[in-house]
């Protein structure tokens, strides 16, 4: 299995007579990719951006995923496929007994998955109050029957090490590939995740040790990215690996914790956000870097049409040119004429940009989306500025702006929806900044002294936050 990274593109330099075409997650596929793993089989893992799904899914017997190419010969059906690995590779009993247990666990597994498809998965075609009957139902009623089923084959099986027999068959990978698809969502696992080592611990644990088995091919996966406790430049980064579907850790440094950790060599230029690949050595740093990686290969940075190219990058800028301006308000100058830069910006400049940007929306072909009739890095740069600058305490001039240009709020409000965004918590640079204004104004302390040390130090939070705002 190639080692490069869930977002390292590019071509391997052996050609595979082996390929694997599914979406970009893990889902159906990922029992099928297990299975290849365990074998040491060489696969090609084409993950399908959603945006070139219509020109391959021509190409498919029935217009659907996975598919599996084998020396130009495709297999489809999940089901179909596996069995047909798990007797190339020895993965299939031999006693019919066995075969019928595989098959039962799997079946009754599909169940199962199909349940909680419909009943918590965004791609539902029930509504939420119809998710909810179905969630409940799946919990009290039909969970228990299925789960405790499959917990009980185990409990019988000679060794609790694997579901049937004393090694692997098709229906662990198939139950692995279901429990990693779980574990990965953060969602998903707090809604099933817990329950299942709750009330299924002794499937639980076999689960999470035969998981063990495949940690070199989940360390390709081990994506992180790192910036400070707060949303800024990075939230377009953390919502474009979201829609990717990039597992990935959001690793968040405290204020004063970043002086030691900007020294320690980790950090080629001294500054956030990074990305990094671990262990395969892939290191991003610069926000725009990071974003034009991510996107340019998949699809949502239109390279091959230079009209289009130039109206995404004229929003990738324009929505730079508010982050560069919100991160001058931090820069250690004199308070009147840090005021003065305010009211310069937020009655001046930001009526001229949020203009600019309602028209071009106005005039683009829907308005779904910025540029086009799909998603491109100029809706992941507007909904990361928006949650991460735009939303924030730390510019309350912004509240009484944003109403007057309807059209570019309710995209926002719709797109921010539509990507499944978690409001943020901005709490905690609030909370900080606030503390510091409280002891400053204070009028009781009994010595000068220590209102000029907390001068000092206020200064030194207001270039340490200047810091890390901006992108050198």
């Amino acid at each position: 299995v190639s080692t490069q990274s869930t977002w390292d593109f590019q071509d391997s330099v052996e050609e595979k007579k082996m390929k694997l075409y599914y979406f970009e997650f893990n889902g159906r596929a990922e029992a099928i990719r297990l299975l290849l793993t365990h074998a040491g089989a060489k696969f090609e893992d084409v993950r399908i951006p959603f945006t070139e799904w219509p020109k391959y899914k021509e190409q498919f017997e029935l217009k659907q995923v996975p598919v599996l190419e084998v020396d130009g010969k495709r297999y489809c059906q999940t089901y179909a496929i596996l069995e047909y690995l798990g007797a190339k590779f020895g993965y299939l009993p031999k006693s019919h007994d066995e075969i019928y247990r595989v098959l039962y666990l799997m079946n009754t597994a599909e169940d199962v998955f199909q349940k909680a498809f419909m009943a918590a998965s965004p791609r539902s075609p029930f509504d939420e109050k119809g998710k909810a009957e179905l969630l409940q139902k799946l919990f009290e009623v039909e969970g228990p029957i299925y789960m405790k089923a499959i917990e009980k084959k185990l409990k019988e099986n000679s060794t609790q090490d694997f579901m049937v027999g004393k090694s692997y068959t098709i229906v662990d990978f198939f139950l692995l590939g279901a429990f990693q698809n779980v574990m990965q969502n953060p969602e998903w696992k707090k809604l099933f995740g817990d329950r299942i080592e709750k009330k299924y611990p002794l499937l639980f644990e076999y689960a999470t040790k035969r998981l063990k088995d495949f940690n070199l091919y989940y360390k390709k996966c081990q994506t992180k990215l790192y910036y400070f406790d707060m949303p800024g430049r990075a939230e377009m980064v953390r919502i474009l690996l979201k829609k990717l579907n990039i597992p990935f850790e959001d690793i968040k440094f405290k204020f004063e914790d970043w002086a030691k950790e900007k020294t320690s060599g980790k950090f080629e230029l001294q500054q956030l956000p990074v990305l990094k690949c671990e262990p395969c050595g892939i290191d991003i740093c610069q926000t725009d870097a990071i974003m034009h990686r991510l996107g340019a290969k998949k699809g949502f940075l239109p390279m091959n049409c230079p009209e289009k190219l130039y109206k995404v990058l004229w929003w990738c800028n324009t929505l730079k040119d508010i982050m560069e301006n919100c991160a001058r308000f931090f820069a250690p100058i004199p308070e009147d004429k840090k005021k003065a830069m305010r009211i310069d910006f937020f009655e001046k400049t930001m009526p001229v940009l949020f203009g600019a940007m309602e028209n071009r929306l106005k005039l683009n072909d829907t308005l779904n989306f910025l540029v086009g009739e799909n998603y491109t890095l100029a809706d992941f740069y507007l909904v990361g500025v928006w949650r991460g600058f735009i939303q924030s305490p730390m510019f309350p001039e912004f509240a009484a702006i944003t109403p007057k240009y309807p059209i570019l709020q309710a995209y926002f409000e719709m797109q921010n929806k539509l990507l499944q965004l978690l409001p943020r918590n901005h709490s905690s640079i609030h909370s900080y900044l606030k503390l510091s204004l409280i002891h400053i104004s204070e009028p009781t302390r009994r010595y000068a002294i220590s209102y000029a040390v907390f001068c000092l130090k206020k200064k030194k939070i207001q270039k340490t936050l200047y810091a890390m705002l901006r992108d050198q």
